[in-house]
C-alpha cells in the first residue's frame, strides 16, 4: 500500500525528466589568440547566430555543430587577480572553483608561491547533486577526472576539487581508466529489476482484490509500464556497451602517442555517460605549466621559412610577441587540434540516441582556459565555450558578448541553475553575484 503512492511520484518526475543531466568541464593551457578565437563580427555585435561560415579560425572543426555552441565574450576571470601566487597559478585555480588560492609551497613560473584553491570545483558541486538524482537513482561512479599528460604534482595541473584544498588528480592511462570503469562486468540496470519485482507483486495482489482495488491496482500499473518504457530507452539499457580496451603500449608522457591517448579517454568518456556510470567528468589536456612538444602537428604553409616550427615547448611558445607570425600560426594549429578534440567527443556523444535526440542533447561541456592569452598572462575577455543545451537548459547557437568585465562567477552560477541546482551565488563572494542572463 505505501509503495503505490511512491511509483506515482517517481512515474511523475520521469515523465518531467526523461533523461540524466550530464556535465563535461574541458580545459587547454596558455590561453588563445583572440582574433583567432573569436567569431567573425564579434568586434562589433553583441549578440548572433553562429553559422559554419562566421566561426573564428580557431573553431572551424566545430563547424558541424556550430548550432550546438554558445561562444561567450567580455568575461573575466576577476577572481583570479586576488590572493597569493602567479598568474597561471590563480587562474587555472579559479577557472571551474572561482575562488582564490590558499598560500603555499608551489612556484610559479615567476618564482610566486601559492597553495591548491580555496574551494570545491563546480563540477564536484554538481556531481553531489546528480550523482543521486533520484529519478535515475545514483551513478557508480559520482565523477571521473581525465587528464592527458597531466601528470605533474603540482597545483597548476589540478582543475577539480572536492573542496577547498582539496584536489582531485586526473586519470591519465587509458588502461588505467578502461579497468576502473569496464574491468568488471556491468551490473544489470537496478530500476529493471525493481519494476520487475512491482510489475510481479502487483499480479500476485490483482487476483485477490476486489474489482474496485483492481481498478487502483491496474491506474498505477499504468505507471510503471510507462516508467519501464523510460527505463529501456535509457541510456543504461540501450547504449550502454563496453568499448575496446586501449592500446596498452600508449605511453602517458609520450609526446608521439598524445593523439591517441586523447581520442581514447574521449572514447571511454562517452561511454562512461552512456552507460550512466557518471554524470559529471572533466577532461584535462596538459596543464598550465604545458611542458609539451606538438610533433606530429604538421607545419603551417602561413609560417616564415625561417621560423623553427615545433621546437619550443607549448609553455614558452604562448610567450611569445604577437610580431611573430610563426609562433602565432603555430600557436592557432594548436587551438585548433583542442577544437578537433571537442568535435570528435561531441561527435562520439551525438552516436548514442536518446528519445529524440541523443547523449550531446542532454550534455552540457564547458571549455575554459587559465589565461586570456599567454603573453600578457591577462585574465579578461576570457576564451570561454559552451556546447550542447542540457535538453534545452542553454540555448546554443549563438554569440554572446557579456562584458567588459563580467566575473566569470556567474558563468559558474550559471551552470549551477541549468544543472537544476537552485542558487545564486558560487565560489568567493565579491564575485558571486547571480546568474548570466540570456542562456536560456
Amino acid at each position: 500500500t505505501v509503495a503505490l503512492p511512491l511509483l506515482h511520484a517517481f512515474g511523475v518526475r520521469a515523465q518531467a525528466q526523461a533523461f540524466p543531466k550530464r556535465l563535461v568541464l574541458f580545459y587547454n593551457p596558455n590561453g588563445s589568440i583572440p582574433e583567432a578565437w573569436s567569431p567573425a563580427g564579434a568586434d562589433t555585435q553583441k549578440e548572433f547566430a553562429l553559422t559554419p561560415e562566421n566561426l573564428g579560425e580557431i573553431h572551424k572543426p566545430l563547424a558541424p555543430f556550430a548550432d550546438r555552441l554558445l561562444i561567450l565574450g567580455g568575461i573575466d576571470l576577476s577572481v583570479a587577480e586576488l590572493g597569493p601566487g602567479g598568474p597561471h597559478q590563480r587562474g587555472i585555480g579559479s577557472l571551474y572553483t572561482g575562488e582564490q588560492l590558499q598560500q603555499g609551497e608551489f612556484v610559479d613560473g615567476c618564482g610566486k608561491t601559492a597553495g591548491w584553491a580555496n574551494g570545491i570545483s563546480v563540477d564536484q558541486e554538481v556531481a553531489n547533486v546528480v550523482s543521486l538524482d533520484p529519478a535515475f537513482g545514483p551513478t557508480k561512479f559520482k565523477s571521473l577526472e581525465l587528464g592527458v599528460r597531466a601528470t605533474e604534482a603540482d597545483m597548476q595541473a589540478r582543475i577539480s576539487y572536492a573542496g577547498p584544498g582539496l584536489p582531485l588528480p586526473p586519470m591519465n592511462n587509458p588502461t588505467d581508466v578502461w579497468q576502473r570503469l569496464f574491468g568488471e562486468p556491468l551490473l544489470i540496470d537496478p530500476r529493471k529489476s525493481v519494476l520487475d519485482t512491482v510489475r510481479a507483486q502487483f499480479a500476485a495482489l490483482r487476483s485477490r482484490v476486489g474489482a474496485e482495488d483492481r481498478g487502483k491496482l491496474d491506474q498505477h500499473l499504468d505507471f510503471v509500464k510507462d516508467l519501464e518504457i523510460r527505463v529501456t530507452g535509457s541510456a543504461v539499457a540501450v547504449n550502454c556497451t563496453t568499448p575496446a580496451k586501449p592500446d596498452p603500449t600508449l605511453e602517458v608522457s609520450k609526446a608521439d602517442d598524445m593523439p591517441r591517448i586523447t581520442t581514447a579517454q574521449l572514447d571511454l568518456l562517452a561511454h562512461a555517460l552512456a552507460c550512466d556510470l557518471t554524470r559529471v567528468a572533466s577532461v584535462q589536456i596538459s596543464t598550465a605549466l604545458n611542458r609539451i612538444l606538438f610533433p606530429w602537428i604538421p607545419r603551417d604553409p602561413k609560417a616564415p621559412m625561417a621560423y623553427n616550427w615545433g621546437m619550443q615547448e607549448g609553455h614558452t611558445l604562448s610567450h611569445s610577441a604577437d610580431t611573430d607570425l610563426g609562433a602565432r600560426a603555430e600557436l592557432v594549429t594548436h587551438a585548433r587540434w583542442h577544437a578537433e578534440q571537442l568535435a570528435y567527443f561531441m561527435n562520439a556523444l551525438n552516436q548514442f540516441p536518446e528519445g529524440s535526440g541523443t547523449l550531446l542533447d542532454n550534455t552540457l561541456i564547458v571549455w575554459g582556459n587559465e589565461v586570456s592569452r599567454g603573453n600578457t598572462h591577462s585574465h579578461v575577455a576570457m576564451p570561454l565555450l559552451v556546447a550542447g543545451s542540457l535538453g534545452g537548459a542553454i540555448r546554443t547557437g549563438r554569440y554572446v558578448n557579456f562584458g567588459p568585465g563580467m566575473p566569470h562567477n556567474r558563468l559558474l552560477v550559471s551552470i549551477l541553475n541549468a544543472m537544476g541546482i537552485d542558487t545564486n551565488a558560487f565560489g568567493h563572494p565579491d564575485f558571486a553575484t547571480g546568474a548570466l542572463s540570456g542562456l536560456t
